[in-house]
């Protein structure tokens, strides 16, 4: 039951993310007049669909919810027979099909900012300051002087705004024997010499330990949970693309990446924390999915707005076999990466 519980909770939280990209690309490309032969969410053999009186477009939902599409009527994916040319995504403006591209990742953008502003309304506001709320005791953070309630600032003189920032700096970035952390106590600061003890993960990959914890500390109000709201979308951005940066530089290995074995493990043991965490995972997997998508490789909608831009500079479009040899190659390296992921998500299961 605890299995079947999981699953339907992955499942709901799986569409709704690709139901808000999907939704934004549906949205942009009827509004700029696109022929939309199909609107989907979910894989794999059609449960229920239907058509709206005066409206070309089939909505229609499928067994498998791990994904959704648009069929746009686009030469490029042969959708265009008994299609009048100007319905057709190709023959529309730079704008209108820059638009149609990049409102799947505003969208998902929406999503997260709208979850992170009801649930700081409903739960109340928490602090993204990465304050200290745990010092063990003995630990190298204790000994070094840290304490409960101290405002992290700098580790080597790079800035802390989150504790997702600490981890970056630490955890994925080369293993020092001791750091500098400077902290804010009573308005004033102090910088420690800490010197970690230094462990390994299963993969034999060496990260420090300090002893420490984060505190969560709650604002209740709309202004909080405004502030709050942007903040977190922010920091979780920038987290991100510090995460996809490292990747690229092999600061992070590609095993440390998680896939839907991954999120369902996430899922499994915080649904019974409460709708809260249910909701901010939602927003953080949101938030992923749009700077996903916002890297400049064929087949993600970054690669195609890539694309668009040499061919606003070219000045003429670019060869059809062309786009879809480099769209082939990018979906092949995916779908390899996706199966490297789940691979190493069972292990770490088993």
């Amino acid at each position: 039951m605890n299995f079947i519980i999981t699953l339907i909770i992955f499942s709901i939280i799986i569409s709704i993310i690709v139901f808000a990209h999907e939704f934004g690309h549906f949205i942009a490309a009827k509004k700029s007049g696109v022929y939309v032969h199909e609107f989907s969410i979910g894989m794999g053999p059609k449960i229920f669909s239907f058509k709206r009186k005066n409206d070309e477009t089939l909505y229609s939902l499928r067994l498998l919810p791990l994904g959704g599409y648009n069929a746009i009527a686009s030469t490029q994916e042969g959708r265009t027979k008994g299609i009048k040319k100007d319905q057709i995504l190709e023959n529309k403006s730079y704008l209108a099909r820059f638009l149609i591209l990049i409102m799947g990742i505003v969208f998902n953008f929406i999503l997260a900012i709208l979850l992170l502003f009801i649930s700081a309304l409903v739960y109340g506001a928490p602090s993204t300051k990465p304050y200290i709320g745990l010092v063990e005791k003995a630990s190298p953070a204790f000994i070094s002087g840290i304490k409960e309630g101290d405002l992290l600032l700098k580790i080597d003189d790079k800035k802390i705004n989150t504790f997702d920032d600490l981890l970056l700096e630490t955890r994925y970035s080369k293993v020092k024997e001791e750091y500098s952390i400077t902290i804010l106590r009573n308005n004033e600061e102090y910088t420690f010499v800490v010197k970690p003890e230094i462990k390994e993960d299963e993969e034999g990959n060496k990260y420090p330990v300090f002893g420490i914890g984060s505190k969560v500390v709650k604002e209740r109000g709309l202004i909080a949970s405004i502030k709050y709201t942007f903040t977190e979308t922010f920091y979780s951005s920038t987290s991100l693309v510090k995460i996809v940066s490292k990747l690229i530089t092999g600061k992070i290995k590609a095993s440390n990446l998680s896939g839907p074995i991954g999120i369902y493990s996430v899922i499994d043991n915080i649904k019974s924390k409460g709708l809260e965490n249910i909701l901010y995972l939602i927003s953080y997997l949101s938030i992923n999915v749009a700077i996903i998508n916002l890297l400049p490789i064929p087949v993600f909608d970054g690669g195609r707005i890539l694309l668009l831009l040499i061919e606003r500079i070219k000045g003429k479009r670019l060869n059809d076999k062309v786009e879809t040899v480099l769209n082939s190659i990018g979906t092949i390296l995916l779908i390899a990466l996706m199966i490297y992921v789940t691979i190493k998500d069972i292990f770490r299961l088993i």
